[in-house]
Parts: structure tokens; sequence; C-alpha cells
């Protein structure tokens, strides 16, 4: 079962309603009782959370939170120095443009305060 499924028939569940048949529980129905109904909202919560996270995580850049190789170091210092856009480095290294600007600064090529978040280059 995928994460949406469970997601409707939980929410379902935690409405009153059969994710079957589409009636209304009666209210000696398990599911209607207030622990249950809180687990059941707690759960829908924290899988909708986790699809969120989920859908971040896949449309982040391929080498978000990948070491960096020396290699890879030289051609950021080397771009960098002949002027290229942050965001086209990071588009280049398939990393995001926060973590370029960190690399930067832990090679000391950029102030903590070099970036501003609008997505403009420091110099």
């Amino acid at each position: 079962m995928d994460e949406v499924t469970a997601l409707r028939l939980i929410d379902t569940l935690a409405n009153g309603v059969n994710p079957a048949s589409g009636e209304v529980l009666a209210a000696d129905n398990p599911c209607q009782q207030p622990e249950v109904l809180r687990a059941l909202w707690l759960a829908s919560r924290a899988l909708q959370e986790q699809r969120l996270r989920n859908l971040r995580q896949n449309n982040l850049p391929a080498n978000v939170g990948k070491p960096w190789s020396e290699d890879e170091n030289n051609a950021l210092i080397a771009e960098f120095h002949s002027g290229r856009a942050l965001t086209d480095i990071a588009s280049l290294h398939q990393r995001t443009q926060a973590g370029i600007q960190a690399r930067l600064e832990k090679l000391g090529l950029l102030q903590p305060s070099g970036l501003v978040g609008n997505g403009s280059s420091a110099r």
C-alpha cells in the first residue's frame, strides 16, 4: 500500500467514515473513541509530514549531502574565481546554492554573511 492510499484511509476513519462503504461509523465503533481518534490524527499528520519530506528530498540535486572530493573542491575554487554565478556553480555540481555557499565558506573564499538569501552572488 502506498502512503497516499494509507493517508486517505486513515483520514476517512478519523472523520468517522467507513472507508470501504462510505457509511458514517456508529458512535460505539472503536474508531470513534477519543484515544483512537487522536491516534488516527497523529498517524495522519506523521504520514503527511513524511510525504512532504520525501517530496522535498526527491526535488534536491543529486549530490546534496555527499562528501566533496579534492577534484570537486578544485573545480569549485576555479569556477568561483572565474566569476561564475553561484547558481550556475550549484547546477554544475548538482548541489544546492546553500551547499555551494557553505563549501566556499569552509574553503575561506566567502565570509558566512557573504551571500544574501535572494539568490544573488556575493561578488
